[in-house]
């Protein structure tokens, strides 16, 4: 809108959010003798990059580091993903559940460790907004990593409460994976003040800023027409 000619002034960014009584925040802890646990939450599409999160998996595999991978979604890729997971023989590593419930999808964002969201811009140009799941994880104790991608780096930021890495590149993705893994003590303050981040965003704090943001844009109806401004309004 800025690009087409709307001056700053007039656009305003409210975000979406999540009622956080329904995602309470519990600390994440390593646990001695039991593997890493990844997960993914979302339409298995190209936008949410799935592809390099498990080559990063793969590449951590033959390093030795006892890593799982829990993708939940379902979408037209899924047949390719299965079989790149087949290819790099690693049915024992990664598991492609499927479609679930969203309370399904609680329960895998409680059993996991780290939450993966790869976002990359599509060659067809489709692109994510923030995906909810991240909110949602940040909410719950999850260490995050995700992308330079979009909108996401106005909910994380990197190294403060969560990682961020380019798109498209499995490598750093995996070695955010492993600095976390051998950096449990990191976990923590990643994760508090992840909580921090998604509490300011809070539905009903939101729905009160969005009917001020309304507000703002009313003009008295017997105000000249040639006197009256627009406001825009973008949300993310």
């Amino acid at each position: 809108m800025i690009q087409l000619g709307c001056p700053n002034s007039r656009v305003k960014v409210h975000h979406t959010g999540i009622n956080l009584r329904r995602f309470p925040y519990r600390p994440r802890r390593a646990r001695s003798g039991q593997p890493l646990r990844l997960v993914s939450v979302g339409r298995l599409v190209e936008k949410k990059g799935i592809e390099y999160a498990i080559n990063a998996v793969a590449e951590l595999s033959r390093e030795g580091l006892d890593v799982t991978y829990e993708v939940v979604g379902d979408g037209p890729l899924k047949p390719d993903l299965q079989r790149r997971v087949a290819q790099m023989e690693l049915a024992s590593r990664v598991r492609l559940v499927g479609w679930r419930t969203h309370t399904e999808v609680r329960e895998a964002l409680d059993r996991a460790d780290i939450l993966l969201a790869p976002c990359v811009r599509a060659f067809d140009g489709d692109e994510e907004g923030i995906p909810n799941v991240l909110r949602e994880g940040m909410a719950v104790g999850v260490p995050v990593i995700s992308t330079f991608h979009s909108g996401i780096p106005e909910l994380v930021t990197d190294g403060l409460n969560g990682y961020l890495v380019p798109e498209r590149d499995s490598v750093a993705l995996g070695d955010r994976i492993r600095h976390l893994a051998r950096n449990p003590d990191l976990w923590l303050p990643l994760t508090t003040e992840a909580r921090r981040t998604v509490a300011e965003d809070d539905i009903e704090g939101l729905n009160d800023r969005f009917v001020a943001l309304l507000h703002g844009v009313i003009r008295p109806t017997a105000a000249p027409a040639a006197s009256r401004s627009s406001s825009f309004l973008f949300a993310r």
